[in-house]
């Protein structure tokens, strides 16, 4: 009984000991005037029966829970391939937005570069302006020194 394989009992089988456990010598009373060790082989077989009921429902619904359970993989190694793919999309765009930080701050700084040299080249024309003035009177007070 206990290396019964209790998961493929033949339907036939169930078919023709079912009967058997309602007859009037199955009763516990009359099992028990018989024999005392047959009174848990009466329960094993009826636990046996009740079983095969059982797995009847049970098998079905385990054979579409293996079947879920292979789609269930497949979607998950599915999910694992996409999110994969998310986190390089995202580091990528973590190095890009770094890069393009990087580049906008160097390009704020090179137009504020311009904004100085054009400040730097304004007051050098307005220099160059003022001293033209004074070449002018320079020339003039040489030549004015070397005529005396």
């Amino acid at each position: 009984m206990i290396n019964y394989d209790k998961d493929n009992i033949p339907d036939a089988l169930i078919k023709k000991v079912v009967p058997f456990m309602s007859e009037e010598a199955m009763q516990d009373a009359k099992i028990k005037s018989a024999s005392q060790a047959l009174i848990p082989v009466k329960v094993w077989i009826a636990a046996m029966i009740k079983y095969h009921a059982v797995l009847k429902i049970v098998n079905p619904m385990r054979a579409i829970a293996a079947e879920m359970g292979a789609k269930l993989a497949v979607v998950m190694s599915e999910l694992a391939i996409k999110q994969k793919t998310v986190r390089e999309i995202n580091e990528e765009l973590d190095d890009l937005n770094r890069n393009g930080a990087r580049l906008e701050a160097e390009a704020k700084k090179l137009v504020e570069d311009i904004e100085e040299c054009h400040k730097k080249l304004y007051r050098a024309e307005k220099m160059i302006g003022g001293l033209e003035g004074e070449k002018n009177r320079w020339t003039d007070t040489v030549a004015s020194l070397t005529k005396q």
